[in-house]
């Protein structure tokens, strides 16, 4: 019996190598596959369709876009399977607007999804006819501005009174894309909605109880409706988990939605699982994250392995990232940020680039279906500071397993300066595998 190991570091990708089946060995870190899975039916990983996204997919040739989409969401390619959609602008959409931005419109008389009928949904349709099983969930980063504090898309705070209008109006987006041919399949009522951002982006601030009571709004309007669509509520930082768990036990929402939204930009997923702990019911979903253009925008894959690695152990059903494709710039934008695409489209050559979360992804989403069982795996040494070489971190190896139905796949990450020397039991088997610094490696056991 043999395996296969597949690496990725900082300067190269997918190098393989063949392991084998060792005695013990003492002084090697021993790694242990919990008992326990961590994860089951999950639903996949994705990327953000930004109109940004949608816009640098319609300026390339025909034939640069296909090879784009077929390497992000074929199962030859990435295998991504999960969507999102901006509802109206985002800071990463090529223009500014909602649906309906006739001041006072409470009826939505004026509402039209026509700016996305240019090239947003053109470009949708183009990635359905590779991935027609996508599933898509969208989130909308600003009310229309005159439901809001400030009458602006920039900033201010949801007004109560406009949560059964603005209900109507989800329902609507998600109506008039599905006579589109897109089905959505669930909603965020708001991204991040504990900041305003300056007012320099479509963004808007929720008070807990509007939150609420807009959910609620909407839940009864789509019963009525007889329509299923699914609701994440938060869709903010790990830090705020206690907003949620108020919200939860202050409206009883856990009957209204039917999972909570993180980003990762402030706090520790493990925070988050007090959620599931008390409401099992609920799902956890990891709806953004996304490269720093100019911060090891093509290096940092052990960053994103690992963030994938904890989501999972804290049992996330999904997981996706930021924008599809930016082009060199970053752009375009509506907003402060400079994020990176997963692939970066430089329109003055017509390359692509592809950053250190297309590379983690490439290691563990095709690995991964709705049939997988992910197990956690943990290290048996305690690490601190190696004060020779300080100041280097040192860490445990942070990894997992997926039992699939021909194969066990353990993925590794070494994000140490050193090597690692790990010994893994696995299928009745000790296995001898060595982690070098700074690396993301993909191990194949068949059964």
């Amino acid at each position: 019996m043999r395996g296969l190991q597949i690496i990725t570091d900082e300067n190269h990708e997918k190098l393989s190598q063949e392991i084998f089946i060792a005695p013990v060995l003492k002084g090697a870190t021993t790694l242990k596959i919990d008992s326990v899975p961590s994860c089951e039916n999950f639903m996949g990983f994705g990327v953000a369709i930004t109109g940004s996204s949608c816009y640098n997919l319609s300026i390339m040739d025909e034939d640069k876009r296909a090879e784009l989409i077929k390497s992000v969401y074929s199962k030859d390619g990435l295998n991504l399977s999960v969507a999102r959609l901006s509802i109206g602008s985002s800071d990463y959409s090529a223009e500014l607007y909602s649906y309906d931005d006739v001041p006072f419109d409470e009826k939505l008389e004026h509402f039209s999804i026509d700016k996305d009928r240019a090239y947003v949904i053109p470009m949708i349709k183009e990635i359905l006819k590779v991935r027609p099983d996508l599933l898509i969930f969208a989130s909308p980063w600003s009310p229309p501005g005159w439901m809001k504090t400030g009458g602006n898309l920039g900033g201010g705070y949801m007004r109560e009174k406009y949560v059964d209008v603005y209900a109507d109006y989800i329902i609507k987006f998600v109506k008039e894309y599905e006579k589109e041919g897109i089905k959505i399949y669930g909603i965020t009522p708001q991204n991040e909605l504990e900041t305003q951002q300056d007012g320099t982006m479509p963004a808007c601030d929720w008070h807990p109880d509007v939150e609420a009571k807009f959910i609620k709004s909407l839940k009864a309007k789509l019963t009525k409706a007889g329509m299923d669509l699914k609701i994440w509520a938060y869709d903010h930082n790990f830090i705020n988990t206690h907003r949620v768990m108020w919200t939860l036990d202050e409206h009883n929402l856990d009957k209204d939605v039917d999972g909570i939204a993180f980003h990762y930009y402030s706090g520790e997923v493990e925070e988050t699982l007090k959620i599931t702990q008390k409401y099992p019911s609920l799902q956890l979903h990891f709806t953004e994250a996304g490269p720093r253009l100019y911060d090891n925008y093509a290096t940092d894959a052990t960053k994103w392995a690992i963030m994938i690695s904890r989501a999972l152990k804290c049992g996330y059903k999904s997981f996706t990232g930021w924008n599809l494709v930016l082009n060199e710039d970053g752009g375009p934008n509506i907003g402060p940020f400079f994020c990176g695409g997963l692939i970066t489209y430089d329109r003055r050559d017509k390359s692509f680039a592809y950053s250190g979360q297309y590379k983690a992804f490439s290691q563990i989403a095709p690995y991964i279906n709705s049939k997988s069982v992910i197990y956690p795996i943990t290290c048996d040494k305690k690490f601190g500071f190696n004060m020779p070489h300080f100041p280097a971190s040192v860490a445990p190896t942070e990894g997992f397993a997926v039992d699939n139905a021909t194969e066990t796949v353990l993925v590794l990450v070494n994000n140490n300066d050193k090597k690692a020397q790990t010994q893994i039991e696995c299928l009745g088997q000790n296995w001898y595998i060595e982690l070098m610094p700074k690396t993301l490696s993909t191990v194949i056991i068949k059964k």
